[in-house]
């Protein structure tokens, strides 16, 4: 494969990649992009990892767009999480993370998260229904509970969906 056409290649990849972002970020992540240059004399272009992690910050990825995601909450794993109780916080870690937990350790840790979360969303909605006072950040917190929840069943609905039609 000639310079050229690896050129091409790499520039085609990394507009794929950042094809989500709006013109504003865009720019912004042009003009800061622009001091990141590698080599000695800072004159190659940088890494497609900084172009990218650049871009997260700039403006994050919309969690449906990542690669992976529809299919890890798709499948079995997606499906545990749900009957195990981890589906928001294993979500969550997604949100973070962009990416599943790997090892025994993040499991732990999207777990332990996941009891904490399950408990104060069960003493919430239980202060909800008996109509006792519960503050505006408690509230808020709840909101984003089922909001997450409710975007993670999604994911797991179209995977059976999807496992069913095949």
């Amino acid at each position: 494969m000639s310079h050229l056409r690896r050129r091409a290649k790499r520039l085609d990849r990394l507009a794929d990649e950042l094809g989500y972002m709006n013109d504003e970020n865009l720019r912004r992540l042009f003009e800061a992009m622009r001091t990141k240059g590698e080599g000695r004399a800072r004159d190659f272009w940088p890494s497609h990892a900084a172009f990218v992690a650049l871009a997260q910050i700039a403006q994050p990825r919309p969690l449906e767009e990542m690669q992976g995601l529809a299919s890890w909450f798709g499948s079995a794993a997606g499906r545990a999480a749900l009957a195990e109780g981890r589906l928001v916080e294993e979500y969550r870690w997604w949100l973070g993370k962009h990416r599943p937990p790997l090892n025994p350790h993040e499991r732990r840790i999207v777990a332990d998260r996941a009891g904490v979360a399950q408990s104060k969303v069960a003493r919430l909605r239980e202060r909800l229904g008996l109509r006792l006072p519960v503050d505006a950040a408690d509230r808020e917190w709840l909101y984003g509970y089922e909001s997450h929840e409710a975007a993670a069943r999604e994911l797991v609905r179209r995977g059976q969906a999807q496992g069913e039609a095949a």
